[in-house]
């Protein structure tokens, strides 16, 4: 399922948790080595309102450099003109989507202050963690089942598609 030292090892399964007083979060033993690619730390990112996503540092680090940096340049090459309002929307997204914070010791990760409204779980409350190939992914367990109901009758035809 899972390989530490392979980045590109697809991340799989689904855990119950809880987030304890302060907001940290226990990874399951059988993934957060592989999510934590021996760094000692992970990126928290905002994906959909009740969800977050963790991230190992290097492949998100290299994903969103290769992004910013093909903006970039078409903001140097002048190819991004009268599109200052997107530019801005993308900048406020980036300045607070993500954010890279330590793992402790029992594999702990501590929700960051402005996340926690955004993933809409209070201290004790139950999450789903679930693997989603690149990463992993904290769901409020609500959206979670909307969620997944929405996209499993389309499984075989994803499944399908990328296996293909």
């Amino acid at each position: 399922m899972v390989a530490a030292d392979d980045a590109r090892t697809l991340l799989l399964g689904e855990w119950s948790r809880s987030l304890d007083e302060r907001h940290r979060l226990s990874l399951p033993n059988e993934i957060s080595a592989a999510l934590l690619g021996g760094a000692g730390e992970c990126v928290v990112a905002k994906e959909r309102p009740g969800c977050l996503s963790l991230w190992q540092p290097d492949r998100w680090n290299e994903w969103m450099a290769s992004g910013v940096e093909l903006v970039a340049s078409k903001l140097r090459g002048g190819r991004l003109e009268g599109r200052a309002e997107e530019l801005q929307t993308l900048g406020r997204l980036l300045s607070t989507r993500h954010r890279t914070v330590p793992v402790g010791g029992k594999s702990r990760v501590a929700v960051p202050d402005s996340f926690r409204s955004f993933l809409g779980v209070e201290p004790g409350g139950e999450v789903i963690v679930v693997g989603a190939a690149v990463c992993l992914e904290v769901w409020d367990p609500t959206p979670w089942h909307s969620h997944v109901g929405e996209q499993m009758p389309g499984f075989r035809k994803l499944f399908d598609s990328l296996s293909g």
